[in-house]
């Protein structure tokens, strides 16, 4: 099975779960549902991702 990760939405504050494609300390591609792919990037390992897709702001936790 496939890993999952909750996915938010900074502009709404929705949350999503998303299947990871790739992971990496720095990025994460995850399969977001509906919209394709969807790429988080990170320049510190202690902070959340942050990606944008369709002018919004999405999000994963550190831990991921």
């Amino acid at each position: 099975m496939a890993d999952k990760v909750k996915i938010t939405c900074t502009n709404n504050d929705r949350v999503v779960d998303a299947t990871i494609i790739q992971r990496s300390l720095k990025r994460l591609v995850v399969a977001f549902p509906g919209a394709g792919e969807l790429v988080l990037n990170r320049d510190d390992v202690t902070k959340p991702f942050v990606g944008r897709m369709a002018g919004m702001e999405f999000t994963a936790p550190p831990g991921t």
